[in-house]
């Protein structure tokens, strides 16, 4: 079959949302579905899921976004998933405990006491040990729950637990096994050391496989439950913010890409070179809660209603606030903090309250804050030679959004003509593993069309360059209540500006 009637499907299991899109020769969508992703938030530490939801939600996606399009079309699935947080699964498949989200904190006190080999870890794995790393969490599993570790077959991120219940075939990327904390930077391949810390034989962990492979081919129960044709290709993958890299085709020194998803991220890779053979990236800043923030908010201020609105029709009531958001101010900071430095005990603000404040206020200063809290924790590179910022995710189709994050930054922004960059990267993915195209470099010079520049007013740019100092002096006297954990220091402070 030619390329040209071919179709790739990309699978994005995102920390909020789960989604499935299918693309043509032309990098154009062709059919889509989203669903939202059921995540807990138990109490102020905790952070999961029900993993069979997230196979369930995602074989409707797919199902949904094949829609009458005949299945043999799909040339190839690709897959990304969110990062840091391993299921663990018995012989059958089927998950033994409720994954740890990487947003997730409750191992705070593990990390506090793995703080003496803290170096040696370091050197192992390049990867300062945090609550994102793997082997704390393993450790909190085996105080709390010993039968997981027991009873466990294998240990799979979330991308890879969707592969398994397509294919039956266990394998993992480098960038998503790095995720975790667990493997060796001199070799690439899975610590022996820190497995067995841990107390897990090397033989559960996955493969570490290049992400354009294919990986396993759609079984007979995969497809009854997809609409996929028995027999189709699915590569290995990769995570959901290596997956946006990808998709976004930002190189240095031209562009980077800015992504507002759940999590706000920062980063491009080496060079063009390095886009086309996936090698060398750089990171300029992240933060916790983007769109998990604002789908709090959401949930918080809008349950009393019949319904949930939805993102858009959110955005429309907010225009009906003001620059500022009449004084309110928002730090993030919902299930700690990565922005900057670790901060597991960082906890949420909203500051500035009256009686005259409405709800379109409230919602947007969570837009300004996110935005904010992601231009501080990147602004010692965004005046480097980082090129034009290429918005992607989400928060990328909110005009609104855009144009607060533009005028925080003072740059303007450049929108793709396919947002979804994690789908879009893994669809590449795809197409690579089929030889549709050469590399990389190539795709995204095919398939990654401008369609606007966001321009930031500059009276916008004047109004936040005030606010950012304010809100630095609330960051910083905020910052000084944490509570810090045994073994923790208290966090640097950002300058009052």
């Amino acid at each position: 079959m030619a390329f040209a009637d071919g179709l790739l499907l990309a699978v994005d299991q995102g920390t909020t949302l789960t989604k499935s899109v299918v693309f043509d020769a032309d990098g154009g969508i062709v059919g889509s579905a989203v669903r939202e992703t059921a995540v807990s938030f138990s109490d102020p530490a905790r952070a999961d899921c029900d993993a069979e939801r997230l196979w369930q939600r995602a074989a409707e996606c797919i199902r949904v976004a094949l829609g009458q399009l005949r299945p043999e079309r799909i040339q190839a699935v690709g897959l990304c998933g969110f990062m840091h947080t391993l299921i663990p699964v018995d012989g059958t498949g089927n998950p033994l405990y409720r994954p740890m989200l990487w947003p997730d904190q409750r191992c705070a006190q593990q990390v506090s006491e793995l703080a003496d080999q803290g170096e040696t870890i370091r050197l192992i794995t390049g990867k300062k040990l945090t609550t994102l790393s793997s082997l704390p969490r393993l450790l909190w599993l085996r105080r709390h729950a010993p039968h997981v570790l027991a009873e466990a077959r294998a240990f799979l991120l979330p991308k890879d637990f969707l592969r398994l219940r397509l294919t039956g075939d266990l394998a993992t990327d480098p960038r998503d096994a790095q995720g975790t904390g667990l493997v060796e930077r001199s070799t690439g391949a899975w610590s022996a050391r820190l497995l067995e810390l841990a107390g897990i034989p090397a033989e559960r962990m996955p493969p570490i496989r290049r992400p354009d492979e294919v990986a396993g081919v759609v079984t007979p129960a995969a497809s009854a439950a997809t609409g996929l044709a028995v027999g189709t290709p699915v590569v290995v993958g990769t995570g959901d913010w290596p997956a946006t890299l990808i998709g976004s085709g930002c190189f240095l020194p031209e562009r980077t890409c800015f992504y507002l998803g759940s999590a706000g991220i920062l980063g491009s890779y080496a060079s063009a070179d390095d886009l086309d053979t996936l090698g060398t990236t750089h990171h300029f800043g992240s933060v916790t809660s983007t769109g998990t923030a604002l789908r709090w908010i959401r949930e918080l201020l809008y349950q009393a209603s019949d319904r949930l609105p939805s993102y858009d029709e959110m955005f429309a009531d907010t225009q009906r606030s003001e620059p500022g958001a009449r004084g309110l101010m928002f730090l993030p900071h919902l299930m700690g903090e990565r922005g900057g430095v670790m901060r597991p005990h960082a906890r949420g603000t909203l500051y500035g309250l009256t009686l005259a404040h409405q709800r379109a206020d409230v919602v947007r200063s969570v837009l300004e804050g996110t935005a904010i809290w992601l231009y501080m924790v990147s602004e010692a590179y965004t005046s480097q030679q980082i090129g034009d910022l290429m918005v992607f995710g989400g928060g990328a189709r909110s005009r609104l959004w855009r144009q607060i994050c533009g005028a925080v930054f003072g740059r303007p922004l450049l929108l793709p003509r396919v947002t979804e960059g994690a789908a879009l990267g893994v669809a590449m993915l795809a197409a690579v593993s089929q030889g549709i195209a050469p590399g990389y470099l190539d795709l995204s010079r095919r398939w990654g069309n401008v369609a606007q520049v966001e321009v930031p007013d500059p009276r916008l740019v004047e109004t936040y360059a005030r606010i950012d100092a304010r809100y630095r002096r609330l960051e910083a006297t905020i910052a000084t209540l944490e509570e810090t954990g045994a073994g923790e220091s208290s966090p640097p402070l950002p300058q009052a500006g």
